[in-house]
């Protein structure tokens, strides 16, 4: 834990490898001490089609999502640690959005094939 999904607009990365993106961001979470690195997940979705404030304007949104019972300021150092590692990206979108999501740890499962 934590799930982390990024969507973005394709044109962003256009011959671009995307794996050094997903690296930084990984690095930059593990770095915080928030969550054990071994856990944390990430992927990545490119989007073709958009429209940023009526007009294309490229942008990334992130959603972390995390199992419930963490409180304001965990979730708040979560997202500024993800747009840190962004920010070393000097990545040309319009905005970088980040939003953190309590997945309900009653029936959240989980299994580990051996």
């Amino acid at each position: 834990m934590p799930h982390i999904i990024i969507e973005y607009a394709e044109e962003l990365f256009e011959g671009i490898e995307i794996q050094p993106l997903l690296e930084v961001i990984h690095r930059s979470i593990a770095d915080s001490g928030l969550f054990e690195e071994s856990h944390i997940k990430i992927r990545a979705y490119p989007f073709k089609e958009f429209t940023n404030a009526g007009k294309r304007a490229p942008y990334i949104h992130v959603q972390a999502r995390i199992k419930s019972g963490r409180d304001a300021s965990n979730k708040k150092a979560l997202g500024e640690e993800i747009l840190v590692g962004f920010k070393t990206l000097n990545i040309q979108a319009s905005v970088i959005t980040v939003e953190i999501i309590d997945m309900d740890r009653e029936s959240y499962a989980k299994h580990t094939p051996k």
